[in-house]
């Protein structure tokens, strides 16, 4: 009979605690793709481990953060540099994807331009990186996430 019960039993701890299965991983991807961030990343400070993400806004598939440390104002021209997050929240079978963006923001004109972009798995593994592909800017549309990014920028060029 107690034999009967181990596998069970087994299947449903991993289901509900994957991290049995996968905590080595974990382990092992850290933190050193913020090194190479850091290192091909010039224009900008890039997120490290002492980054302070803040929260700009969320809904049911993702959450977006800002990083406060690594912004940068241009007085001459009104633009924002500075690192953000995207969350991609995920089941226990899809998983959480992260993307980090090195990305410019004119909160007057309320437009955007992506530099850089990382994105890792939900284990922390670098699954691509580089520059962007179309660095041109681009509008943000009302009631998105981006604009509530947008938003949050401009309260904080605001209060500063």
């Amino acid at each position: 009979m107690k034999k009967n019960l181990f596998l069970p039993i087994l299947f449903v701890s991993l289901f509900l605690f994957p991290s049995l299965l996968f905590a080595q991983e974990k382990e092992k991807a850290v933190s050193p793709t913020a090194v190479s961030v850091t290192n091909e990343a010039k224009e900008a400070k890039a997120p490290d481990g002492t980054a302070a993400w803040t929260l700009a806004g969320a809904n049911s598939n993702y959450e977006v953060y800002y990083d406060t440390r690594s912004i940068q104002y241009d007085e001459k021209t009104g633009i924002l540099t500075l690192w953000n997050k995207w969350v991609k929240k995920g089941t226990v079978l899809t998983g959480t994807r992260t993307t980090l963006l090195l990305s410019r923001y004119d909160v007057r004109l309320r437009v955007c331009a992506d530099l850089y972009q990382y994105t890792y798995n939900g284990l922390g593994k670098e699954i691509s990186h580089g520059k962007s592909e179309d660095p041109s800017w681009y509008p943000l549309s009302p009631n998105t996430l981006g604009m509530e990014l947008c938003e949050a920028l401009k309260g904080v060029l605001l209060n500063n």
